[in-house]
């Protein structure tokens, strides 16, 4: 088992994604707000931003607060096709502000139905 973790400031595209996903096999995923540092720094009204924050918060924008991590626990097999439906609709992950995506082995869980998974 593992835990697929899914982190993209594209959250409209987050429902194609989960039904990208269930069509795929996989049974179900938590969505979470989340905010990266670059946006939370460059938000604050600090003036002691460390310089490279200072020198690439003109590559972003930062106007929509819209982060989300998605979660799903899922069978080794479908990670690899997991990721591709995200790449699909999300776009490759080697492009800028596609998100990022990995993988955490799970030992143990409980909750989730193994026939479901």
């Amino acid at each position: 088992m593992q835990l697929l973790v899914y982190i993209t400031n594209q959250s409209d595209k987050m429902p194609e994604v989960l039904s990208g996903l269930m069509e795929a096999g996989v049974s179900g995923a938590t969505f979470l707000n989340c905010e990266g540092i670059l946006h939370v720094l460059s938000s604050s009204k600090s003036t002691k931003l460390p310089a490279f924050f200072g020198q690439e918060r003109s590559l972003f924008d930062y106007s929509d607060n819209n982060g989300k991590m998605m979660l799903a626990v899922m069978p080794d097999e479908l990670i690899v096709p997991a990721k591709q439906v995200i790449r699909n609709i999300c776009g490759d992950f080697d492009k800028p502000n596609t998100g990022i995506v990995f993988t955490v082995p799970v030992m143990h869980f409980e909750g989730v139905s193994r026939n479901e998974i």
